[in-house]
């Protein structure tokens, strides 16, 4: 009977699987961040468009302090709407980075894979040769048996 597989490399592997396990949290969590990020945009540039859009419907019946009040909270949602860019663009990057890892991590998990995989088909070859080489033991010892048997009886 022929040993059981076992891959040397096991832990190796396993150790590989982790780590893009780890890697494809990251980019999950980085693209939560981005789309948290672009969530956040929508609702300023929605906010800019109501604000601008009731200050130009009620610009005429709106006080001094009132419209200062409105142009300095749009000019503060605009701000705000550029650093929100800036920060998508950064989360962006981010992502970029978490799949660029993801993608290494994943092709490391490959090779050792690979390589398991190839192990596996020469075992599996070695244990078809052996199990030839058995029946073809087995198969000669019995026509070995078969010859003598038929040899050892005088025929009439």
């Amino acid at each position: 009977m022929m040993r059981k597989f076992r891959f040397t490399l096991e832990p190796v592997l396993d150790h590989r699987e982790r780590i893009e396990d780890e890697k494809q949290q990251i980019f999950a969590g980085r693209q939560n961040e981005l789309r948290a990020a672009e969530a956040e945009l929508a609702r300023l540039n929605g906010d800019f468009k109501r604000f601008s859009t009731a200050l130009r419907d009620d610009h005429a019946s709106l006080s001094s302090d009132e419209l200062r009040w409105h142009y300095a909270h749009l000019e503060y949602l605009d701000r705000c709407i550029v650093m929100q860019h800036a920060t998508i663009t950064q989360r962006r990057a981010a992502v970029d980075r978490a799949r660029a890892d993801l993608i290494g991590a994943s092709k490391d998990r490959k090779v050792i894979e690979k390589l398991k995989d190839k192990k596996f088909d020469e075992y599996r070859a070695s244990v078809a040769q052996a199990e030839q080489a058995e029946l073809d033991d087995s198969n000669n010892r019995r026509s070995n048996f078969m010859v003598r048997t038929y040899d050892s009886h005088p025929q009439a």
